[in-house]
Order: structure tokens, then sequence, then C-alpha cells
């Protein structure tokens, strides 16, 4: 039987790879993880992002159901008829699946300024608490409620890292 990964030398013995195939081979193999990885990182923030967009129109639904009901929209989720795609705990303030945050209209209570009507999710993985997300965002998704000063407008802003080049990317593809 012959052996795998041996070469035969012309005095007929039998010698491994040599230091420099090995060498290369493992260049090769770095250089396509460095191609991969970033494409590999935009990927799942993409993945993360349509988990947080379908939270917030959830919500957002939710809020203009609230709203032609009693007049105004209400941040306490506790008071809207909601179902949350994935884990989130919280009222005022969401936390869900450990690595993003929704902001319900600014997480104060009943809110009738048209310029704080919105959504808002961040994305932020390092944070534990929504006051440590505030300074580890990496991107922010809004969306506009209908009776805001922008109805209907959905923004993605990005803050740290990648966050403005996911952000431009997303952004153009509205």
């Amino acid at each position: 039987m012959s052996k795998i990964c041996q070469k035969t030398h012309p005095a007929g013995k039998n010698t491994g790879f040599t230091l420099i195939e090995l060498l290369v081979a493992i260049l090769i193999i770095g250089i396509l993880a460095a191609v991969a990885l970033p494409q590999y990182e935009k990927a799942v923030m993409k993945s993360r992002l349509a988990t947080m967009r379908t939270v917030a129109e959830n919500i957002k639904k939710a809020e203009e159901i609230y709203y032609m009901a009693n007049g105004y929209y209400e941040a306490n989720t506790d008071k809207l008829d909601i179902d949350y795609k994935g884990s989130c705990t919280g009222n005022d303030v969401l936390r869900c699946n450990d690595w993003f945050y929704v902001d319900i209209l600014g997480g104060a209570g009943v809110v009738t300024s048209p310029t704080s009507l919105f959504v808002r999710t961040h994305y932020c993985p390092e944070a534990e608490t929504l006051s440590e997300c505030y300074t580890k965002t990496i991107f922010e998704y809004r969306i506009w409620l209908d009776n805001s000063a922008n109805p209907g407008k959905r923004e993605c802003i990005g803050y740290r890292g990648n966050g403005h080049q996911f952000c431009n990317l997303i952004n153009a593809e509205q």
C-alpha cells in the first residue's frame, strides 16, 4: 500500500513536506481567512438586523393600534398587544437576544413630541445594560411612527467599528 503525503526521494528515501511547503500552505489559509472574516461579520450583522427589524416592526404595529384606540403612543410594552420574535425582556426598554436593545419612544412613558416618536434598536453585543449600550452601540436602526415628524421613515445610523460602513450599505439598499 502506498503512503499518503510522502514523496519518494530519488535515492529511494521517503520524505515528508518541506518547511517551505508548510509555510506556503499556512500563508494561503491565512489570506483566505482574512478575506472571509469581514464578509462573515457583515453576514452576521445583516442577519441580526433582520431580527431587530422584525421586533421593531411588531412594536410599531402595536403602537399604531394603541394610538388609534387611545390617541397617544405608549412606551410601556405591557400595555401594548405585542408578540416578540426572539427572547426580549423589559417593558419601556427591551433587551433582546443578549445583543440588542429596543428603546421605545425614548423609554419615556407617554410621548407626544413628533420628534421623539420612533422605535429605536441598538446593536451592542458587548453591553450588559442600556446605559453601557449607549457607549458601545455599533449601529442603531430606527422606525418612525405614523404620527411623527418623519412618518414611516426607516434609517440605520452607524457609530463604532464597521457600523458606519454597514449602515451606508443598508441605507443604500432601502
